[in-house]
């Protein structure tokens, strides 16, 4: 009896369950098409967030990025030599931190040098967003509501955890970044300044 019972209670969950909900790859892919479209629109963009390595050190990030592929970077915090500023753009930046300020052509090898990991500043921009960077894609996984689940571009595999609502658009929140040589997780708390221009 008490067996008959169990089952019973067993049937009614399931039949109670809510049903998969169907995916239609036709709806997602056009899902992708318009929500990566949109963020490629964004031509500039400030966040505010945490970032933490896979040692446990962690920071403060705030990031501003220019229409024009200017940056502005500061990671304070005991993430590797404390407060660090990097301005420029991919190909030149002036890196500033508690052992002076020095200008760089090779941030990402002065990132690497002096903090034992850096960032891939040429495709950070992009991805940060929830899109890949240009140039080739070795895996690509998306949501059904169109949003990027997980990315491997340029040696690194990218997983999005979490998305937010700003003004009309969806960007991460939570991700996490891995290469052979580093994992580094991000959170951002805010997202401001979105210019959405259009490029002439």
């Amino acid at each position: 009896m008490k067996r008959a019972a169990l089952l019973f209670a067993a049937a009614l969950v399931t039949a109670c369950a809510p049903a998969p909900r169907q995916v239609d790859p036709a709806l997602t892919e056009l899902r992708w098409t318009e929500h990566r479209e949109a963020l490629a629109g964004i031509l500039g963009f400030a966040l505010e967030g945490r970032l933490a390595d896979s040692k446990g050190r962690s920071g403060e990030l705030l990031w501003r990025q220019y229409a024009d592929d200017r940056f502005e970077l500061r990671i304070n915090g005991p993430l590797g030599v404390g407060a660090v500023a990097i301005d420029g753009d991919a190909g030149g930046v002036t890196v500033r931190s508690k052992d002076g300020t020095e200008t760089t052509d090779d941030p990402e090898g002065w990132m690497q040098t002096h903090l034992g990991w850096h960032l891939p500043l040429r495709s950070l921009r992009a991805w940060a967003l929830g899109i890949p960077a240009p140039g080739e894609v070795q895996q690509l996984a998306v949501d059904a509501d169109g949003h990027l689940l997980s990315l491997q571009q340029s040696g690194w595999t990218l997983r999005y955890d979490d998305y937010q609502r700003v003004g009309v658009l969806d960007l991460p929140r939570r991700l996490q970044a891995q290469s052979d040589a580093i994992r580094l997780r991000l959170v951002i708390d805010r997202w401001t300044a979105l210019d959405l221009a259009t490029r002439s």
